[in-house]
């Protein structure tokens, strides 16, 4: 299966007195030996919510109906239930056990909001906000016990630093400016106990806080209740009954033998959800696995209250928080397969292993897990070696199988909605989290967060891979163990690879590729030469999976000139300019839509014109009723009731589900439009550049100038022997052709091009030049960077795809975008050009800043080099008056402010002069690709 390398399981440590010499140094050994025999016996006391009562039996609740049943009540549930009652819905949550007593009993209840994207920065600041405003109104004194504690992340080398600085920038775009840059003798102003011995900097952000997790679901759940919500404890759902196509959740049934009929589901009840998918489903859509954490409280120390801030330490994977006037130390540890209980890998490998009776549950304390996480943070602390040890945790936790949380609607439903995978995070994120699923069920969208939920979307999973436990066991873990790391630009994941394999997989390893995964596919990221892999003479790191090639730390780097990569995406890209490159594209998803409605609801469903010639390609996006964009495809006509749809290689099901539910919408039975997802059987090949036709023509009968086979359209072609829909469209901004043939002809295929190319200086070439070079050069979007439901296709700059004009048909979204158009909007996509002579790199996902006339305006959603054009490139929003006019854009002076090292080493802002442009930066008249 591609695992070679799962690291061997290690026997559960015991009695940790005998090891602990040899895990820490002597001194720090002798002080903790002393604490952990004070403590051993001493587990962690469960602390309970307030006023947890059921207030209407099964029985009552069986005589009607609800428009939310909410599964799980957990923090995330309650929080749900809150927001669902305030807006006035009837709301039934549902808990097998006690409130909270799943995880959120034992969170640390750290509220920081410095983060490593928008969303999750989001969701923290809200969550905060939320529990700021729990107070009692007669003495002002906090009810769930929030403390402004405040929150320091040390720094321990530069590229920590540039990390946590692009956090930063990516917080003051959001409107956030309590983030601050620290000296280590400002750091010794703020935390006095601290060793500054190895930090050169830091971060510090006095706004952040602690709370009590278990008083926080207690007052979630009193104000869903005041609101109207009904909340039953200890009662199961042991049945989930649907509608006749499957795809609404129309009952629950309950352990009582009683039935609640509604309108909506939420699953979230942590691990368990997996079990609530099996029986809604017959199978796991959810891809989640438990990775325990571990923390330990100290004794009281003279000095220590919350006066003090939680401290991280990424590059030592550790943090410290006051805890009741001592000091509580909680680590991310680097390897932790190695310490996973035994129950813990058996409910992972099974889905339905998971007990009802698991409440309040901790496993047994491991030194060994701790190991050398703990001993640097009590050299870094060294009042740690003096105090004896209070209690001990090491409680259960559910992480996603990508690290980021899951809130949406399920795959493949109408009513079903997930909230789970929140990686240690879901107190911080749990009021953002209800607040982005009422906002889905009530108004078809989150829309009051600052934030593109597209990092959520549980439909970023392949649903085979929510059936490989392996896989979400070992993405869980890496995604665990590199929580506190320094994550570089274009990092990957590492661990369980090889699950999905273009058809040409064979020829792309030949060719020396670089692989990087998406949708569990593998895909040629670069092709460097032998000798630039600089990578390959150091070890693998523990998660490199053998099976493939991959990008390794080693190769990576915040400055793009300097990365591995950075030499053959030059290659690639001036040849895809000059001469021609190929392409595996296979990964991309494709469907077939077909049968005597389809145009009917392709119309619908589609914001673009669907009702065109057979052999017509057409752009297109699809939106949500607020006319937020859900993603952009392409659409050809290949018959009067047919269509062949091309989509992100991520988007396949979601695509598939949104047409039919359009259908269901329209009361249009799935045999009047039927969706064939056709993905697995298709190879793509894609021939782009100057020489293209040269390469292509002594292989086809086909007449291939622009009369006879036009930009835009598609035809059945033969090439090579093999039978194929030709595209003429390029996502390289170049002419060409995407040539779809079936998967077992496509080594054929492959090879023809491949020598016919040889003749005409052409080069294979990998993803990085195509999304982070030629694609940024042509201005053409990225769903999840430049375009998400937070965007408007008039704000996208992507109004052409869409049918506004008078008589036009409609589409889902149409009326919101009407509206908008009618009262403006205020921000525009640009094109941002950076001088040459500057020695920036700029990588978007909103890490740069965008200034206009000095004040700041807008940041980077994607960022590149352009070989073609020799200088830094990127692709943002500006936020300007009414429609920001072009007038408004040309009369400014923008800036990029951005990262750069000094040459001391330092990390420092810079600002750059910057040309802005809503046109294109190569090739603005598309005169190339014709």
């Amino acid at each position: 299966d591609g695992l070679a390398h799962q690291p061997q399981r290690q026997p559960r440590l015991a009695l940790p007195e005998a090891p602990m010499a040899c895990l820490l140094g002597s001194g720090t050994a002798n002080a903790l030996a002393r604490a952990w025999t004070a403590a051993r016996g001493h587990r962690f006391q469960k602390k309970s919510p307030h006023s947890m009562s059921t207030t209407v039996s099964a029985r009552e609740m069986s005589t009607r109906a609800t428009d939310v049943v909410v599964i799980g009540g957990g923090i995330v549930g309650c929080a749900t239930a809150r927001h669902l009652a305030v807006r006035g819905a009837s709301v039934v949550l549902l808990e097998q056990n006690q409130l909270s007593a799943g995880t959120t009993w034992h969170a640390a209840g750290l509220l920081g909001t410095l983060k490593g994207s928008s969303l999750l920065m989001s969701l923290a600041s809200y969550g905060r906000d939320t529990y700021k405003r729990m107070v009692d109104e007669t003495t002002g004194a906090s009810l769930v016990g929030w403390s402004n504690t405040g929150s320091l992340g040390i720094v321990r080398c530069a590229d920590s630093m540039e990390q946590l600085v692009r956090s930063v920038q990516m917080a003051r775009g959001l409107g956030v400016t309590q983030h601050r840059i620290v000296t280590p003798a400002e750091i010794k102003d703020i935390h006095s106990f601290l060793n500054l011995e190895g930090i050169v900097g830091g971060v510090y952000s006095p706004d952040d806080g602690i709370v009590n997790p278990a008083d926080v679901a207690g007052m979630m759940a009193k104000e869903a209740r005041e609101h109207g919500a009904v909340i039953m404890e200890h009662v199961e759902c042991i049945g989930i009954g649907l509608d006749e196509h499957g795809r609404r959740i129309t009952k629950v049934h309950l352990d009582t033998g009683d039935t609640i009929s509604c309108a909506h589901a939420v699953l979230c009840g942590g691990a368990w959800t997996k079990k609530l998918s099996m029986l809604a489903f017959g199978e796991n859509r959810v891809p989640v696995a438990m990775m325990p954490h571990q923390y330990m409280i100290f004794e009281k120390t003279d000095g220590v209250g919350n006066h003090l801030p939680v401290v991280r330490d990424i590059h030592h994977k550790y943090y410290l928080k006051p805890e009741v006037n001592g000091f509580m130390v909680g680590v991310f540890e680097g390897e932790p397969l190695q310490h996973l209980p035994e129950v813990v890998r058996d409910r992972n490998a099974n889905v339905v292993a998971m007990p009802r009776d698991a409440e309040h549950e901790v496993y047994q304390e491991s030194m060994e897990k701790m190991g050398p996480w703990l001993e640097a943070a009590m050299e870094h602390f060294p009042v740690l070696k003096q105090v004896g040890v209070k209690q001990w945790l090491h409680g259960p936790d559910t992480h996603s199988a990508d690290h980021h949380p899951i809130i949406g609607r399920m795959p493949g439903t109408d009513n079903c909605y997930l909230a789970t995978g929140f990686n240690s995070q879901g107190i911080q994120c749990g009021p953002g989290a209800g607040l982005a699923i009422t906002e889905s069920i009530l108004d078809g969208a989150p829309h009051s967060l600052p934030c593109d939920f597209s990092g959520a979307d549980p439909s970023r999973f392949f649903p085979g891979l929510c059936q490989d436990a392996t896989w979400i066991e070992m993405r869980a873990a890496e995604g665990y163990a590199k929580t506190y790391s320094v994550h570089l630009p274009l990092e990957v994941f590492e661990s369980a690879r090889g699950r999905r394999l273009s058809p040409m997989h064979r020829q792309m390893v030949d060719l020396g590729a670089v692989f990087g995964e998406t949708y569990g596919w593998e895909r040629p990221l670069y092709f460097p030469r032998p000798e630039e892999r600089r990578a390959l003479a150091g070890e693998l790191s523990q998660w490199a999976d053998p099976c493939v090639d991959s990008p390794m730390h080693e190769s990576l780097s915040w400055n793009r000139s300097s990365a591995e990569h950075f030499a053959a995406e030059r290659r690639e890209c001036l040849a895809a300019r000059q001469s021609a490159v190929l392409f595996d594209l296979s990964s991309f998803g494709k469907l077939r839509v077909a049968g005597p409605r389809c145009l009917d609801v392709m119309q619908m469903c589609m914001s673009a014109e669907m009702d065109k010639p057979h052999g017509a390609i057409t752009y297109s996006i699809f939106c949500d009723e607020r006319g937020g964009i859900l993603g952009d495809l392409t659409v050809t006509r290949t018959g009067h009731n047919e269509f062949y749809v091309v989509t992100l290689a991520i988007q396949p099901a979601k695509v598939a589900n949104q047409i039919l539910r359009v259908a269901s919408q329209m009361g249009i039975s799935p045999h009047a439009c039927q969706v064939e997802d056709m993905t697995e059987g298709t190879a793509v090949l894609a021939l782009n550049g100057p020489n293209s036709p040269a390469v292509l023509a002594p292989l086809t009968n086909t007449s291939l100038d622009s009369t006879s086979f036009p930009p835009g359209t598609a035809q059945q072609i033969k090439v090579a022997g093999v039978h194929l829909l030709a595209l003429r469209v390029s996502f390289a901004g170049e002419l060409g052709w995407e040539l779809h043939c079936p998967a077992g002809e496509a080594v054929m295929l492959h090879e023809a091009l491949t020598s016919e190319g040889r003749h005409h200086a052409m080069q294979p070439a990998g993803y990085f030049a195509l999304l982070n070079s030629l694609r940024v050069e042509k201005g053409f979007v990225h769903y999840g960077a430049d375009i998400s439901t937070a965007e408007t296709p008039l704000e996208a700059g992507l109004a052409f795809a869409c049918k506004l004009k008078g008589g036009s048909a409609d589409f889902v979204g149409k009326t919101a975008i009407l509206a908008q158009r009618e009262w403006g909007w205020q921000k525009r996509l640009v094109s941002v050009r950076l001088p040459g002579s500057w020695d920036v790199s700029v990588f978007g996902h909103e890490q740069e800043l965008l200034y206009r006339d000095g004040k700041l305006v807008g940041a980077l959603t994607s960022g590149g080099f352009s070989h073609t054009l020799g200088c830094p490139i990127g692709l943002g929003y500006v936020h300007g008056p009414s429609k920001v006019p072009l007038d408004w854009i040309s009369a400014g002076s923008f800036e990029v402010e951005a990262p750069v090292r000094s040459e001391s080493g330092a990390v420092e802002l810079k600002r750059v002069p910057v040309a802005v442009s809503t046109k294109c930066l190569v090739d603005p008249t598309g005169e190339r690709m014709r």
